[in-house]
């Protein structure tokens, strides 16, 4: 009985090596980054960040915490500022999508010269778990993103609708948006 029981050991093992890898995860839709306000008249040396994650249609709590990062000519890459908020609480999990911003705001270039800035957004999705008659909040999926063109129902931008990848500051408000 007992060789029966080691040969059939191994088995269960070999069994998983039949199943597939599970197949890479799908994009997720409305989880978006992208700039919506860039060094404006009204808002000078101010980066606007904007956000959207969708809801998951159960108990959950959505945050969000933005970066913003500036192009390093030395480094030939984008490098973060040490600009970031905190987790935001944006929202639960209700199923429509749920947008939020920040603003970075910085100081004037030096003559001549300007910052080429962008956001990353981190995303997290946290559920309840009770235990011993407590409910604690664990995080159950994280994303992020960076701030891209093109994005569309951008609330809150200067000018309305502005959706941008990265944003150029220069000296007196006079920026611009890039794709």
């Amino acid at each position: 009985m007992r060789s029966c029981l080691r040969r059939l050991a191994p088995l269960p093992a070999a069994l998983l090596l039949l199943v597939p890898p599970p197949a890479a995860a799908a994009p997720v839709k409305n989880l978006w980054a992208t700039v919506n306000r860039c060094d404006t008249p009204t808002s000078p040396n101010t980066v606007g960040v904007r956000a959207s994650m969708p809801g998951t249609r159960t108990r959950s709590r959505l945050y969000m915490r933005f970066r913003a990062q500036f192009w390093s000519a030395i480094r030939q890459s984008f490098v973060d500022t040490d600009s970031s908020t905190r987790w935001l609480r944006v929202g639960t999990g209700r199923p429509a999508a749920t947008q939020s911003g920040f603003s970075f705001q910085f100081d004037d270039p030096p003559e001549g010269q300007q910052f080429v800035l962008r956001g990353v957004v981190q995303f997290r999705y946290t559920a309840p778990r009770r235990r011993a008659g407590r409910t604690r909040w664990r995080v159950v999926r994280q994303y992020e993103r960076i701030t891209r063109a093109g994005q569309t129902g951008v609330q809150a931008g200067d000018p309305p609708g502005a959706s941008y990848a990265m944003c150029i500051v220069r000296r007196g408000g006079t920026g611009e948006g890039r794709s």
